[in-house]
């Protein structure tokens, strides 16, 4: 059968045993999910594809699942997009890219060779190739017949083909780039930069980006935009040195700068991480129907505990995010698109606490939680799906400057950011079935937070000193599961 109709045909007779799916967090149909691929706006609607592997909650057999939508909360299935059906893709149709041509949706994946996959791995039998699929309609895609369209021919002497995947694809004037992962011989992640005219014809340009020599880490699915008179470059980082010793844990970094076409380097002014929590990986940006750059991540990591038994998805995906420039900054707010679903329930004004006061709040394991803190010397908790002496926390310390922000569900680690001693402070909080993200002063620095474990609904506020709140807003969120999964394909 073919391996598409296999997929669909697997997905129909299984999702009806799929539930106790996110509220506002998009998921597979059933099966794993990771990186999100082919993020664009066609033809009226947003297209997400995803690394999918519809038969398991494991990593293996990837395909490309596919979802559309127009706000980001209403989710509509689509076929699967992409199987590994061909000799260039036979083990995996890794991550990539979408571009609007012609009144075409091209997609540039990466098809993966892996002879020893279940077995022991042998790096020079592995092969990671550029391939590009083509659909008139954004549904059905056919690949094309020259793929693969960058392969050893066109990756210069010194880099590794075994580790070279990722394309994100644009257009500057007449001419098509992509960047791409690779790692090279001395075990250093670079970017690199190919051009072509058509999409099929690729050229190599230059490295433009490269993680630091005692790093020894891959610099995984760039991603490359401007946005407010900028260029960024995005990457997520993972070590490719098996004799690394530093830092395991996977991170998503940004550098803000300048992309010179003519001298093939992209020049740095700053750089910063995406998301402070160790839940976020592999993000895409896009640009969306207004010209605003929007960009959504894999909302989980590589290490994270098995879903509970019977549960039949393993990923989510964050909530789509609005990006910008402040200063030498890169600013994330949740989409505009969502705030409609969400309906203050409980708005609180010059809330003053006494030292050790819990002023308790709403059970819920799903809304948006806004809080303003003008005083500049309080001390506060805030305790999120609260069971017993498990919860999410959120430490506000305005004397000491400083956020501290931890989990007792799955194995998240601590995270302490610098607070602003003066002025007002904002946090915005998403709290899901599975997950909880913070946006500090609209978005300056975000933390993504998730775990499967079965997680309590208290909610409250409690005052480690006497201290005022300018304003708390609670806003659940207003639509059940199968209202937002009601319109999805069959």
């Amino acid at each position: 059968m073919d391996k598409i109709l296999e997929a669909s045909d697997y997905i129909k007779k299984n999702i009806g045993k799929v539930d106790k799916r996110p509220h506002f967090h998009f998921t597979p149909e059933i099966g794993w999910m990771n990186d999100p691929n082919g993020f664009s706006f066609f033809k009226g609607s947003y297209h997400l594809f995803y690394q999918h592997n519809p038969y398991d909650v494991v990593w293996n057999n990837i395909h490309w699942g596919h979802a559309t939508t127009t706000d980001f909360i209403r989710w509509s299935y689509q076929p699967t997009a992409l199987a590994n059906d061909k000799s260039y893709d036979a083990n995996g149709c890794f991550s990539g890219s979408a571009i609007e041509k012609d009144g075409k949706l091209y997609l540039m994946y990466t098809g993966h060779i892996d002879p020893n996959l279940n077995g022991i791995k042998a790096e020079e039998q592995i092969r990671q190739y550029q391939c590009i699929a083509v659909s008139e309609d954004g549904i059905s895609f056919a690949k094309h017949e020259n793929n693969p369209v960058i392969a050893e021919q066109e990756l210069p002497e010194g880099y590794l083909i075994c580790d070279f995947r990722d394309p994100k694809v644009w257009q500057e004037g007449d001419m098509y780039y992509c960047v791409l992962a690779v790692r090279n011989t001395n075990r250093r992640g670079e970017i690199l930069m190919f051009s072509s005219s058509d999409l099929i014809e690729w050229t190599f340009a230059s490295s433009i980006y490269q993680s630091k020599p005692e790093d020894n880490l891959l610099l995984e699915c760039p991603d490359y935009f401007k946005v407010d008179g900028k260029d960024v470059l995005l990457f997520s980082t993972m070590p490719c040195d098996p004799q690394y010793k530093g830092d395991i844990s996977h991170k998503t970094s940004y550098a803000i700068g300048k992309l010179v076409y003519g001298q093939g380097r992209f020049f740095v002014e700053s750089e910063g991480l995406l998301d402070y929590g160790s839940n976020f990986y592999a993000p895409q940006t896009t640009e969306g129907e207004f010209g605003e750059r929007l960009l959504i991540g894999w909302m989980q990591k590589w290490t994270q505990a098995a879903p509970p038994e019977g549960m039949l998805f393993n990923g989510m995906m964050s909530l789509p995010r609005e990006l910008s420039v402040r200063g030498n900054q890169l600013i994330q707010r949740p989409v505009k698109h969502i705030q409609s679903y969400f309906a203050a329930a409980i708005t609180l004004e010059e809330v003053s606490l006494l030292q050790d006061e819990i002023l308790p709040l709403p059970e819920g394991d799903m809304g948006h939680i806004h809080v303003e803190i003008a005083d500049e010397k309080g001390q506060f908790m805030i305790e999120l799906r609260k069971s017993g002496n498990q919860a999410v926390r959120v430490l506000v310390d305005r004397r000491c400057g400083k956020l501290e922000l931890s989990s007792d569900y799955g194995d998240e680690q601590p995270v302490a950011l610098e607070l602003s001693r003066l002025g007002t402070v904002e946090l915005d909080i998403y709290m899901d079935l599975y997950s909880v993200e913070l946006f500090l002063n609209n978005g300056e620095k975000v933390w993504t937070t998730t775990s499967y474990e079965k997680q309590g609904r208290g909610l409250s506020i409690s005052a480690a000193s006497a201290c005022s709140i300018a304003q708390i807003v609670y806003a659940p969120f207003l639509l059940e599961q199968t209202e937002q999964l009601a319109g999805q394909a069959e």
